[in-house]
């Protein structure tokens, strides 16, 4: 059997099995683009993942301010990254998916991401690789509760708490129902531009960055570009970046941030 879509493979006995997105050509199976399946994760965030510290011992997960643990769905796996001390120690499932705020104190929040190490699929190299994108639907109960929530890519390096100290980063915030660009290049100081794009209250809306294969980003709001337009910005040639969800609650009151759909991948 030769073509291309879905096709079955026999696994021997009569028993076949649905394989997408490849092709069969004298007996043996190829993907019609390998790199782009390895690059890509889509979350439903509809079913409660499995929590787990990330240092490989199956241990739970823990909430002091800068830990590191891991969130396994059936579809993928995310790491997070604790900011400030949480009693709350994952992401809890609500009605509309994954409530991300943890505590809901002051300060207090996580960072979500493929992880920071080289095995993170969810890494792309400007230059090198094709065009690529992260987008997250997600919904906010209070906006005045938002210091941050911040949706874009940065550069490849350790986790920080501040959002603003990361070295380079091309990204949507949306603070107290203000969504913003905030972009940083080599280590300067962060540009924040006001798309004059709001959130309000209750609403659930779909972030998107995109970067093309020359490091330039782009970005859309429920997949239109926003009001304003934002400043160019450029990420550095051979600069590795991965996707990341960066959220901090405030003093106003709790955020309730519930994640709904999360993709990302090569465009």
């Amino acid at each position: 059997m030769t073509g291309e879509g879905k096709f079955f493979e026999t696994l021997g006995d009569g028993i076949s099995t649905k394989i997408p997105g490849g092709l069969v050509s004298d007996g043996i199976i190829k993907t019609t683009d390998p790199d782009k399946t390895r690059k890509y994760m889509r979350l439903d965030f509809d079913s409660h993942p499995i929590f787990m510290t990330n240092n490989g011992d199956f241990a739970a997960p823990t909430g002091a301010n800068g830990d590191e643990n891991i969130m396994m769905f059936p579809e993928g796996t995310l790491e997070y990254h604790v900011i400030g001390t949480n009693t709350i120690l994952g992401p809890t499932f609500g009605t509309l998916g994954l409530e991300a705020i943890l505590d809901a104190a002051d300060d207090e929040g996580m960072e979500t991401c493929g992880g920071i190490l080289a095995s993170n699929k969810l890494i792309f190299t400007v230059g090198t690789d094709a065009a690529f994108f992260v987008k997250m639907k997600f919904n906010i109960a209070t906006v005045a509760g938002t210091d941050y929530c911040v949706l874009g890519f940065r550069k490849m390096e350790a986790y920080q708490a501040a959002v603003d100290d990361y070295d380079e980063m091309a990204a949507l915030n949306v603070n107290a129902g203000n969504i913003l660009y905030q972009n940083i290049l080599n280590g300067g100081a962060t540009v924040v531009t006001d798309t004059t794009d709001n959130w309000a209250d209750a609403a659930t809306h779909e972030l998107e960055v995109r970067i093309s294969a020359a490091g330039v980003a782009s970005y859309r709001i429920d997949g239109l570009p926003p009001t304003v337009a934002a400043a160019a910005f450029t990420f550095d040639d051979g600069e590795v970046v991965t996707p990341f969800f960066y959220c901090l609650n405030n003093s106003t009151t709790t955020a309730t941030l519930t994640m709904i759909e999360f993709e990302c991948g090569l465009q």
